[in-house]
C-alpha cells in the first residue's frame, strides 16, 4: 500500500523518480522488463544543446484527410465570401451537414 512514508520509494521504482539505490533500480527494471524501449543505440550532445547548436528536426503532421481538409477550405471560402458566391454543391454539402447533425 503506498503511503506518505513510503512514496518516494514506489515514485523511483516506478520510473517517475530516478531510482536512488540497487533495490530500486531492481524493483524498476522487474516492473519494465518487458517494456520496448525505442530510444536504444541513441545518444544526445549534450555540448551542442550547451552551445546552442543542436539542429532539430521537426516532422509535419497532418490532422485531417485529404477530403476533411478541402471541405475545411471551402468552409472558410463561405465565411469569408459570403453566402452568394458558394458553389451549390457545397451549399447543399452544408446544408446535408447541418441537417445531419454533420454525422
Amino acid at each position: 500500500m503506498v503511503n506518505e512514508s513510503n512514496l518516494n520509494h514506489w515514485l523511483s521504482s516506478s520510473g517517475y523518480l530516478y531510482p536512488r539505490n540497487e533495490t530500486e533500480l531492481a524493483l524498476f527494471e522487474k516492473a519494465y522488463v518487458e517494456y520496448d524501449f525505442k530510444l536504444e543505440n541513441k545518444s544526445i550532445d549534450i555540448d551542442s544543446i550547451i552551445n546552442g547548436t543542436l539542429k532539430c528536426q521537426t516532422k509535419e503532421i497532418s490532422l485531417f484527410d485529404p477530403e476533411e481538409e478541402k471541405d475545411i477550405q471551402e468552409l472558410k471560402m463561405a465565411a469569408r465570401k459570403g453566402i452568394q458566391s458558394i458553389p451549390k454543391d457545397i451549399l447543399d454539402k452544408m446544408k446535408n451537414k447541418h441537417k445531419n447533425g454533420d454525422k
